[in-house]
């Protein structure tokens, strides 16, 4: 009797998993139809890809708006469903180039032209001197190359550096490592040249882009670029003398989180949450194609990247606002600025319209929408943020939907900014492909029935731990990029948003250095060895200069006092 007691417990517990994987308030067709309709819109050319402060952001938070008001989802922005945040930029205000020499007098003064224009990276400052030809602007040692043998110093002088390499059109060029655009600019700068020309004589390389909008902090002197079609070589420099300048306007983007809410007048509150913008015409940067020369600039209508998520998002909230888990509150959050480094969720987390010790879990899906048919396979991240998730997400069976664990809590997506905060996090992907950040993630490479699948899979986990009590939080072991240059890590998080001198940290990982030197979040690091950090660029660039095994000092300040610590790589 006890046995089948037992079979029987069994079989009701197999029946209730069945349900709780299979059973939506709402019919499969009519959840693919309405992820099409959503998702199709939120990638159509018409939105021009959603850049954070653009024409097209604001019709994608207005269509996120409808769809919260259409099914009674109650606002819970700032302004209705909104939270608005500003993003500091800078654009170029203006920008010159003279060039006076025996083969002809060249001036360049459009800030935009398809010819010429400074680079984003370009300081905005004036240089006038002697142009240096330098050739490629390479000096290898161990390839026996240096363009720069031919002159004692080029110190004060404008330099004068072609694109490309010796060996174009072999791709496995060992000069290649020493050809880009920044090493060039580097090597340049280190050599002491007040100013730098970039030219491109030949018609098969690919240019870099015009960027109105420019990234500080700069390099240290102005750079400007000249185009192939400007005809341009060595013999315009001989015996040339160019004055330079660029000045630069400051720029502020208003970004917009769309905020819902379901209250179930709960104690605890799940959030659930997606970004929804994307790159624009690649205005700000980020994307991984590489047009030709002359080539207009592409719309990135990132239908993966993340208008997959955004749309899993509505669904997720029809779904939770039909459902019968009642024992939780909802907070359903569209954020902007993501690919601008997780801007509206860091600021979200700044300032919350729920209070934070409420949140029982964030739930985050980015890429959600191109699951391989094959591998049938979806990454979960920081399945290590609570003990929770080891012992209940291996028992959710989606059609067969196998789900690669993750333990970390951070990542590049919109979850880090809660975990960071000590909230228990998932983040929903369905791997990475080829079209990332290019024009050609559109909408009709999307796996409609694969994002449903996810769908499924997170309302089952919602509906698991509807009854449960507020789950515990787990801080995870993080793992350094294998794709980083670096010869050394600090292991911090930075704080985007900042503003100011230094770079402000948003976290910490533990175990490395940083952590184990007592760095604590919201510490701004100002100083490392004897290297000022004056933002992240020169943060980046003193990785890069320092050893390991070094043990050195760290300069930071903390609630308004200057501390010094002792790190050690």
């Amino acid at each position: 009797m006890k046995f089948l007691r037992i079979k029987f417990s069994l079989a009701l517990l197999l029946v209730a998993n069945f349900i709780w994987a299979q059973t939506l308030p709402k019919p499969d067709e009519e959840i693919l139809r309405s992820l099409e309709h959503n998702l199709t819109y939120l990638a159509d050319d018409h939105l021009e890809g959603r850049l954070v402060g653009s024409r097209g952001e604001k019709l994608a938070y207005e269509f996120i708006t409808e769809n919260f008001q259409s099914l009674n989802i109650l606002p819970k922005g700032e302004q209705g469903y909104l939270q608005a945040f500003t993003i500091h930029k800078l654009a170029i205000k203006q920008s010159s180039l003279i060039i006076e020499g025996k083969a002809g007098n060249f001036m360049f003064d459009k800030v935009n032209s398809a010819k010429n224009y400074p680079l984003p990276m370009s300081a905005p400052a004036a240089a006038s001197d002697k142009c240096v030809w330098v050739g490629y602007g390479i000096e290898a040692a161990e390839l026996n190359y240096n363009d720069y043998a031919a002159h004692k110093s080029i110190k004060g002088k404008i330099a004068v550096i072609k694109m490309g390499h010796p060996e174009n059109g072999n791709p496995h060029s060992k000069f290649a490592t020493y050809a880009t655009v920044e090493k060039k600019i580097d090597l340049a700068i280190e050599k002491g040249a007040a100013g730098i020309i970039l030219i491109n004589t030949q018609k098969d390389l690919l240019e870099p882009d015009f960027k109105p909008i420019v990234k500080a902090p700069f390099k240290s002197v102005p750079i400007y670029f000249l185009g192939h079609e400007n005809n341009l070589d060595s013999i315009h420099f001989v015996n040339a003398k160019a004055k330079m300048s660029m000045d630069t306007i400051g720029l502020a983007l208003q970004g917009h989180n769309v905020i819902g809410y379901i209250n179930n007048k709960a104690k605890t509150t799940i959030v659930v949450g997606a970004h929804y913008d994307h790159l624009g015409y690649n205005e700000l940067g980020g994307s991984t194609y590489r047009k030709l020369q002359n080539e207009k600039p592409q719309i990135h209508n990132g239908a993966d990247d993340n208008a997959s998520g955004t749309a899993a998002l509505i669904e997720m909230a029809e779904l939770l606002q039909k459902s019968p888990f009642r024992n939780q509150n909802y907070l359903f959050i569209a954020f902007s600025g993501e690919e601008e480094g997780l801007l509206g969720s860091r600021y979200f987390v700044e300032h919350p319209t729920v209070p934070l010790t409420q949140v029982n879990y964030m739930l985050n899906m980015d890429m959600v929408g191109r699951i391989d048919t094959t591998k049938n396979m979806i990454s979960i991240s920081g399945t290590g943020t609570s003990p929770k998730w080891d012992s209940i997400l291996p028992g959710i069976d989606i059609n067969g939907l196998k789900a690669k664990f993750d333990p970390s809590g951070t990542g590049a997506s919109d979850h880090t900014s809660f975990y960071n905060l000590g909230i228990p996090v998932l983040h929903f992907f369905s791997g990475q492909h080829s079209d990332y950040h290019k024009p050609s993630d559109d909408w009709e490479l999307i796996n409609f029935a694969g994002t449903l699948k996810i769908i499924k899979y997170m309302y089952s986990l919602v509906g698991k731990l509807d009854k449960e009590p507020k789950l515990t939080f787990t801080k995870t072991k993080e793992v350094q990029s294998r794709n980083t240059s670096f010869k050394v890590t600090l292991g911090i998080m930075p704080d985007y948003l900042y503003e100011g001198k230094g770079v402000k940290v948003d976290g910490t990982t533990d175990g490395k250095p940083a952590a184990i030197a007592g760095v604590k979040r919201g510490d701004i690091l100002i100083q490392l060895d004897q290297y000022l950090l004056n933002g992240m660029e020169e943060y980046m660039q003193t990785l890069g200069k320092l050893e390991k095994g070094l043990k050195t000092k760290l300069k930071i300040i903390r609630e308004g006092k200057e501390q010094e610590l002792e790190v050690q790589f």
